[in-house]
Formats: C-alpha cells, structure tokens, sequence
C-alpha cells in the first residue's frame, strides 16, 4: 500500500481519483484535528521531530549494545546496578569483556 501511494505521489502511475495531482503529498490536508501545526512554526518541529527520531535511535543502539555485552536484558542491568553501583557498572563489564 504504501509503494502504491509513493507511485502515485511520484508520478509513476496515473492517480485514480482525478482531484488528486501528482506530488500532492497529503490529498486530504495535513492530519492536525487540533490545531497544533498553526501555534508554532512547522519547519522547527520537523527539526525537533527529527532530533528526537535520532536521539531514540542512538538511545536504542545503547540497550542493545548493552545487553549484548552482559547477556541480559536492561531491566535486570539496571536492579543489578542499584543493588550494588561500585561493581556493575560499564567499567566492570568493559574489564569482563563481551563473554562470548
């Protein structure tokens, strides 16, 4: 559905309806029933909206890697880091190497 939808925003394929233009992105008007795009400017949210996506990436690349190097999950990382915080933390793990 989506390839079909990027065909007809592309111009690959004729739309099918003929109020819908080639390059129209949102035919419908953009999805905003509150009215939140008109308080501020737009492109700054695209920006910030951007920022997060990649902080969240990064955030996720580190419980992966994390996991990967202790073999559990980052719920049980992080009890074994409050019950004792001088020997589970990343310089211990780092020293102990990825256990493989």
């Amino acid at each position: 559905l989506v390839g079909l939808a990027e065909a007809y925003r592309t111009g690959l394929t004729d739309p099918v309806f003929d109020e819908l233009t080639v390059g129209d992105v949102s035919p419908g008007g953009r999805f905003d029933p509150l009215g939140l795009a008109e308080s501020g400017d737009l492109e700054e949210l695209k920006i910030k909206e951007l920022k997060h996506c990649r902080l969240s990436m990064f955030a996720w690349l580190g419980c992966m890697m994390q996991a990967l190097a202790t073999q559990e999950g980052p719920i049980a990382n992080w009890q074994a880091h409050t019950a004792d915080p001088v020997h589970a933390n990343v310089l211990t793990n780092a020293a102990s190497g990825f256990g493989f």
